[in-house]
């Protein structure tokens, strides 16, 4: 079955799924047969080596997508298929937070926090905090929306209020401040405005460890943090996953990526990580994803193979 498999493929489909070693970019573009070379990919390694199924660990973003990949998987090599770790990033650091309690700040019953609740705790938190460019007079929940997206945006992106602080502090230092009177008052506002989101960020922050809750987005950075923190925990998932599939690479963002790369850490430039994404099409970028991740791969991991997916098997039909 495997050998059909191979043969359908073209060659650098094929020289894709081969390389099982070490770290491999794939750049494809859209209906070059990215998903069923990840597919074939994990059959492959099952078929070809000593690996158990649950050694395997594959992300995607979306639920539909991981849905699909499994079940190509399934039709290649059968029941075993099952037992690969295919899921969304957010499915996978879930199971780990559930799995390892004692690792994380929060009630282990603790669920993520539903949008109204965090619509609600936001309204809270501006309605103590002394604020004057983000709570206008008569419309104090003004930019509340506005409030909760960058601070999601930021925590997306692996960024503490600590951290955030440092930011402000550099990019609003007093030697670029404009001479300008306009330009000089549009740049105090917008100190201002960074300033207040900082405090309610850092509120923000401090709340939910105070009720040990997090929200959707802490998920990621949570197990970022404690594979980075605890290194018991991370060799726990070291010792049980031996190759990292990636698909959309363009769409992760810094604390997805952490994730990935302190899972293969113990490998260090030797790990086996697989990506597959087109630096053209970050569908994501809206969610914080970083296409600059897809170059920093090749620079931590200078050896990595790179192979370019350029056939196109949708739309065949001359137009």
């Amino acid at each position: 079955m495997m050998k059909v498999i191979l043969d359908s493929l073209n060659k650098e489909q094929r020289k894709a799924v081969e390389t099982i070693d070490g770290p491999v970019m794939v750049l494809a573009g859209p209906g070059t047969g990215k998903t069923q070379v990840l597919a074939a990919r994990i059959a492959h390694i099952i078929t070809s080596t000593d690996t158990p199924p649950y050694a395997i660990l594959a992300l995607t973003f979306t639920e539909s997508a991981a849905a699909n990949m499994r079940e190509r998987v399934v039709s290649m090599i059968g029941k075993d298929g099952y037992y690969v770790n295919i899921s969304t990033f957010h499915s996978f650091c879930a199971d780990v937070i559930r799995s390892n309690p004692e690792y994380f700040s929060i009630d282990r019953k603790s669920e993520p926090l539903g949008e109204l609740e965090k619509y609600d705790l936001f309204q809270r938190l501006i309605d103590v905090t002394k604020l004057k460019a983000l709570k206008p007079f008569n419309q104090q929940y003004f930019y509340i929306d506005d409030i909760i997206s960058s601070i999601s945006q930021l925590k997306r992106e692996g960024f503490t209020p600590d951290q955030f602080k440092k930011i402000i502090a550099e990019e609003f230092d007093d030697k670029v401040k404009p001479d300008k009177k306009t330009a000089l008052a549009k740049f105090l506002s917008q100190k201002l405005k960074n300033e207040e989101l900082c405090l309610l960020y850092d509120a923000y922050y401090k709340e939910l460890k105070r009720i040990q809750r997090y929200d959707f987005d802490d998920m990621i950075a949570l197990v970022a943090e404690a594979f980075n923190t605890h290194e018991l925990l991370l060799r726990d998932y070291q010792e049980k996953l031996h190759y990292f599939l990636v698909d959309e690479y363009q769409d992760t963002n810094s604390a997805q990526n952490a994730v990935v790369d302190l899972l293969g850490s113990y490998w260090e430039e030797k790990a086996n990580i697989f990506v597959v994404g087109d630096p053209h099409q970050s569908i994501f970028r809206f969610q914080g994803a970083s296409v600059e991740n897809t170059f920093q791969f090749l620079k931590k991991y200078p050896g990595a193979e790179k192979i370019e997916l350029e056939t196109v098997y949708r739309c065949t039909q001359i137009i």
